[in-house]
């Protein structure tokens, strides 16, 4: 099947469809399980890129729920786009994540009812960055954790063709694995481009910010690496920042024209274990790993 392409034909008849119901702020909100306070945001001059600053993210975040907890010493991850709950099953799929992980990384999280109700069922501290809504309801990536943030911010860039920002999101964690906090980078990478720039632009924004972090990070997302260009493009700048791939036991994620679409770097820990698995329950086959201090 020619993944990306259908996926762009599905999506321009659902802009269509629903042209009058759809609503893209001038500058992108952080939705929240607790108050985010004093957060500005300004478009850049850089192609409709959008930042709370674009060097020095984050600057603003005083978040009044973070507690004395940390992520355990030897901690879980799951990174999934969730495909907007359009498959029935989405929920008992989120659910066993849920359980079974310490971070949650979503992208394509629709923020409904039942998503916020789960979360709350959990005691899920989470951020979402809304690249759209549909119907009020906000659409992006979304990071969510029994541990509070320390603080988070976002960025989102606008695809060319079909005017739909993509997000991402970085937020910091307290790990009883470090003395510096976790780095977690959430990324739904820009996808219908004839080229590489938009691209380019959205990861270096991402790294940039990974650059003047001292600890240890992930990065995790849907990176929409569907082209050579584009997954030459990831390797090169994740290795300049000294992000390492997982290494996978059982790999079944998601690919476009044989280059998979999802995955996570990580640097200052080790990996203990890393997996993909098939579901029906989204488009995307979730990604499980494990994380533990170096030795």
């Amino acid at each position: 099947m020619n993944y990306s392409f259908s996926r762009m034909a599905i999506i321009s008849t659902l802009a269509f469809s629903l042209s009058g119901c759809f609503d893209i702020a001038e500058t992108p909100k952080l939705n929240s399980s607790w108050d985010v306070a004093g957060v500005v945001s300004a478009p850049s001059e850089q192609g409709f890129f959008t930042s709370d600053t674009m060097a020095t993210c984050p600057v603003f975040i005083n978040n009044t729920a973070v507690t004395n907890d940390e992520l355990p010493v030897e901690f879980s991850i799951a990174d999934w786009n969730i495909y907007k709950q359009e498959e029935d099953n989405w929920r008992g799929e989120l659910t066993s994540l849920i359980e079974q992980n310490d971070l949650i990384v979503l992208q394509e999280a629709k923020l409904s009812f039942l998503l916020q109700q789960l979360m709350q069922q959990h005691a899920l501290s989470w951020t979402q960055v809304e690249a759209f809504s549909v119907y009020d309801q906000s659409m992006g990536v979304l990071t969510a954790s029994r541990v509070a943030p320390t603080s988070v911010c976002k960025q989102t860039i606008t695809e060319p063709w079909l005017r739909f920002p993509k997000s991402s999101l970085i937020s910091y964690y307290p790990w009883a694995g470090s003395d510096e906090s976790l780095l977690v980078a959430n990324m739904h990478m820009i996808n219908f481009t004839l080229g590489v720039d938009e691209f380019n632009q959205q990861l270096e924004s991402v790294i940039a910010v990974i650059r003047q972090h001292d600890g240890p990070v992930i990065m995790a997302g849907d990176f929409n690496t569907w082209t050579n260009k584009r997954l030459n493009l990831l390797h090169d700048m994740t290795t300049s920042v000294e992000l390492q791939k997982l290494v996978y036991k059982n790999d079944a994620r998601k690919s476009a024209f044989g280059n998979p679409l999802d995955d996570i770097y990580f640097r200052g820990m080790r990996q203990l274990s890393a997996s993909s698995y098939a579901t029906d329950a989204s488009d995307h086959n979730p990604i499980v790993a494990r994380f533990g201090p170096l030795i």
